[in-house]
């Protein structure tokens, strides 16, 4: 059986072969934990110390300021609730409307427990003003929470502008890096406090992410019982998969920049193919301020549900929408924050072009899609 072309890059990538090799010694091996004592303990780590640098370099930070977790989740939920509980007293957190149910739950669970939460407004682009930021913050906050860029449109946030403005107010400010940092690394003085990252969204394992936490900013933990990752994350580290982040952290490093480019052409021929073929399809995000390779698209009269079931047929693995959100049949809150009609928002489909694709896997995909989109428009009442 043919392997499918998968074009789903927003939502995982496949394990990289060099990454693979990395972790297996530290499965099949014979092999102990960080916290053991002995030669096979100091070897573990070693091994965690390797990968907490290879990591750190990602976000242009001291390798002391690098705290693993299992996922870019639970490394979110650590940032806004470790904030919130280690402020004496409930404040007010800010995040943009278009953010990522693993800021908006841990929001609105906090929410119940009295603090206050505002959900900026963005353009029709998914850009956050950061002077909408800064009026916000006249008010005060705690903690502001707004990802680089969203899985669903592919808008690049004006991340250092928004950091300064969080800055000037004195207040620590998370981004969710994860579907861009193995692509676009952090540089410069005005860089998030908190930042978000996860191997399997850059040819590594899941299983691994990280949280990047300035030197000064307070957290309480989550998981307690143990001194793992400086007492915040208690626990046996999964060390396989976190030397395999760590090998992943390395080749985005080395190679980020050339897989970007690749990635990048191929969804311009993409994207060129669907305006031939699909001149009604309504692109979604910022037409230039994007993830490379990320496009994101709305399908007028036919369901996304149905759309991907169609490109499974032809061969093609596309997304929509977000891997955490399980609800089905309900339009995208992201898509509708961007003004989009939530009749319209129902067509909403993403495909990520990634290493290993080129513009012949372009041309594929959108004639697969032109003819999937023709035939359900023939079936539909809309």
């Amino acid at each position: 059986m043919k392997a499918p072309l998968s074009l789903d890059r927003a939502t995982t990538t496949p394990l990289d072969p060099r990454v693979r090799e990395a972790m297996l010694p530290w499965i099949s091996g014979d092999v102990s934990i960080p916290a053991a004592f002995g030669a096979r303990g100091r070897a573990a780590r070693r091994a965690l110390d390797a990968a907490r640098a290879a990591v750190a370099r990602l976000f242009d930070a001291p390798g002391e300021e690098i705290l693993f977790t299992a996922s870019a989740t639970e490394a979110n939920n650590l940032a806004i609730k470790g904030i919130a509980m280690a402020t004496p007293r409930p404040g007010r957190l800010i995040a943009a409307a278009t953010e990522h149910h693993s800021i908006l739950h841990p929001l609105r669970t906090l929410l119940r427990s009295g603090h206050r939460v505002d959900l900026l407004p963005v353009d029709r682009d998914g850009l956050v003003d950061p002077a909408d930021l800064e009026r916000a913050l006249a008010g005060g906050a705690i903690l502001v929470s707004i990802a680089h860029a969203s899985s669903e449109i592919g808008t690049l946030q004006p991340l250092a502008d928004l950091a300064r403005v969080a800055r000037r107010a004195g207040v620590p400010f998370h981004s969710d890096a994860s579907l861009s940092l193995g692509l676009l690394p952090w540089r410069g003085t005005e860089r998030p406090d908190l930042g978000t990252a996860t191997a399997h969204l850059m040819h590594g394992p899941a299983g691994a992410a990280a949280l990047r936490v300035r030197a000064g900013v307070r957290l309480r933990p989550l998981v307690e019982g143990g001194v793992q990752e400086h007492g915040l994350r208690a626990g046996t580290e999964a060390l396989a998969a976190i030397v395999g982040f760590g090998r992943a952290a390395e080749l985005a490093i080395e190679e980020g920049g050339t897989r970007g480019v690749a990635a990048e052409a191929a969804a311009q021929a993409f994207r060129e193919r669907v305006r031939d073929l699909l001149p009604e399809a309504v692109p979604t995000g910022h037409p230039g301020r994007r993830v490379p390779g990320h496009v994101s698209l709305c399908l007028p009269g036919v369901e996304a549900e149905a759309v991907l079931m169609g490109l499974e047929e032809e061969g093609i693995e596309a997304g929509s929408g977000s891997a955490c959100t399980t609800e089905a049949g309900k339009p995208s809150h992201v898509l509708l924050a961007l003004g989009i009609e939530p009749l319209l928002a129902r067509g909403a489909i993403t495909v990520g072009f990634g290493p290993g694709h080129d513009r012949d896997d372009a041309r594929r995909a959108a004639e697969a899609l032109a003819r999937v989109v023709t035939r359900l428009g023939s079936l539909s009442p809309l």
